[in-house]
């Protein structure tokens, strides 16, 4: 079973004490020390001026290096924000830092403010994405390429450096809806899942992906992986009391911006139900349970983990790491 962290790029201003690049890079090393296979990094642009966030391109740069023989992935990329031959290019210098473990998981975004700020019409990012994708990989196959389409014309041009991969860096496509999980079967190497969708959703979202890509004939040999805000403590009841208030504070910046349903203000009991279904935290016992749950229930062949959230002290963080560590191993 493989396990990747999924690296926190963003903190609040209001408790920023000036560590959050030191103590990344602290959770990178005790999660390659406790024998994570990834690491999985997040885009989001004008967070401002509440939450601070590190941008994504030089991160996964500055971490190829310190995760030294890990895969690197994102998830996701912006896409249709995005200009693709850039990122074919970025893309492709990574997939080479990394020694050909580079993974792109590219989304359709959802926040407007994000499209405002780019000048990129919402209603255009599906037309916009499957463009883009088809160009990258047109890109990254051929020494010399043109391409004429809606939003891309250029003819008899050469990437500055094409993947380690002859074939390419395999992508990945997140969607959280029926449409965007079949348009994933379709153009997708394999499909990524939310941290907090629930475990029915899940399962159909999985089933739905794995029959559209039998009814097109696509391969069926791909990674089947898991997302969720694990949290892994001394005990049942301290793990739940160390990650309530981080964890509510995060869902509900989600659901201003429009994309989860958790109500903060419902108290105590409502976080508890929202969380029982997609999150999973609590002791060791209780982790290795739901691991070998989703393992057998979901068929689940690798896991990304978010472990830090803004708000858990770093102590907290990073004994957890070590904790899913050693329940991984023996696995």
């Amino acid at each position: 079973m493989k396990v990747g962290l999924f690296v926190t790029l963003e903190w609040e201003v209001a408790n920023d004490d000036g560590r959050h690049l030191a103590n990344i890079l602290e959770q990178v090393k005790t999660a390659k020390d406790s024998g994570f296979s990834a690491l999985w990094l997040p885009q989001h642009f004008v967070t401002g001026p509440a939450m601070k966030q590190l941008a994504t391109s030089p991160m996964l740069g500055l971490l190829a290096a310190h995760g030294e023989g890990m895969t690197l992935g994102t998830g996701v990329l912006l896409l249709p924000m995005l200009n693709p031959v850039l990122l074919a290019e970025e893309a492709a210098t990574i997939d080479h830092l990394t020694g050909g473990n580079f993974i792109l998981g590219v989304g359709l975004g959802y926040r407007e403010q994000e499209f405002q700020a780019f000048g990129v019409e919402k209603r255009s990012r599906v037309p916009r994405f499957r463009e883009y994708i088809e160009v990258m990989r047109l890109l990254w196959s051929q020494d010399r390429a043109s391409y004429h389409g809606k939003y891309l014309n250029f003819d008899d041009i050469g990437l500055s450096l094409r993947p380690k991969n002859p074939d390419g860096i395999p992508i990945w496509v997140g969607s959280a809806v029926d449409d965007g999980v079949k348009r994933a079967a379709e153009i997708g190497d394999s499909w990524i899942c939310a941290g907090a969708m629930s475990r029915g959703d899940l399962n159909r979202w999985w089933d739905m992906f794995h029959e559209t890509r039998t009814a097109l004939g696509k391969p069926l040999s791909y990674p089947r992986q898991i997302a969720r805000e694990c949290f892994c403590g001394p005990d049942m009841q301290t793990a739940n009391a160390l990650v309530a208030g981080p964890l509510s504070a995060k869902y509900s910046r989600y659901a201003t911006n429009g994309w989860s349903n958790f109500d903060k203000g419902a108290g105590a009991a409502a976080f508890a139900q929202f969380a029982r279904d997609r999150f999973v935290v609590g002791d060791t016992a209780f982790v290795r349970d739901e691991l070998q749950r989703y393992r057998d229930e979901s068929g689940a062949t690798e896991f990304r983990f978010r472990m830090a959230w803004p708000g858990l002290p770093q102590s907290e963080a990073l004994a957890s790491i070590r904790r899913v560590g050693r329940i991984v191993a023996d696995l």
